[in-house]
């Protein structure tokens, strides 16, 4: 029987999982073209969709951090969004952060040698500074969501194959914990360099 923190997780994944089909949707209808704008876009659906009550929990969600652009910070560190977790509830209390770097890639196309190249070059600089870092394929419609160290190693150049976890179940282990590192804690999340930061957080609960 699923506990009341499980089922807690699970609508919140869903509903992240609904903020990003309506990015991903925006991005698919030509409301919005260039990565950094979407990923604008993403961040700020799934900050309107991860307010208030959510399964007994109280979530709310802040974006400490976005700017446009090739930031220097993201060449510094590899990724381009971050994204930090916090529960303090009866019966689970931890912080983590995953970084996370995007890239405009349809659904079973094949990127450029170049591209992939400096892909795998970006998930080596996010996977210096921790294990917890994915990448992000924004699709017309889709996206999906695969590990860097498996990008890293990889000589694919089709991103979807290497990106197997739908929204869904990326979320939902993010916030039940399984995937994250704790390392990256609050403090740091300010100070690390990368453009975009979203932080998530979620309290209360039966006791």
């Amino acid at each position: 029987m699923a506990s009341h923190f499980d089922e807690a997780v699970r609508e919140a994944a869903h509903r992240a999982s609904q903020a990003v089909d309506r990015a991903m949707t925006k991005y698919g209808r030509g409301l919005v073209t260039d990565e950094d704008d979407l990923t604008g876009v993403l961040v700020g659906s799934l900050d309107t969709e991860l307010e208030g009550q959510i399964g007994g929990l109280t979530w709310s969600t802040s974006i400490l951090r976005h700017r446009k652009g090739q930031a220097a910070e993201e060449k510094q560190i590899g990724a381009d969004m971050l994204i930090h977790v916090a529960f303090n509830t009866p019966e689970h209390r931890y912080s983590k952060g995953v970084l996370i770097q995007s890239k405009r890639v349809e659904l079973g196309a094949s990127m450029s040698a170049k591209d992939h190249r400096e892909l795998v070059n970006q998930c080596g600089k996010m996977l210096q500074v921790t294990p917890a870092s994915w990448v992000f394929d924004y699709a017309r419609g889709a996206m999906r969501c695969g590990s860097a160290s498996r990008i890293k190693g990889s000589s694919n150049l089709v991103l979807s194959e290497e990106c197997s976890w739908t929204p869904y179940r990326f979320f939902f282990e993010l916030f039940r914990c399984p995937i994250g590192d704790e390392r990256l804690t609050s403090a740091l999340v300010r100070e690390l360099p990368v453009p975009t930061v979203l932080q998530i957080k979620a309290e209360g609960g039966r006791r």
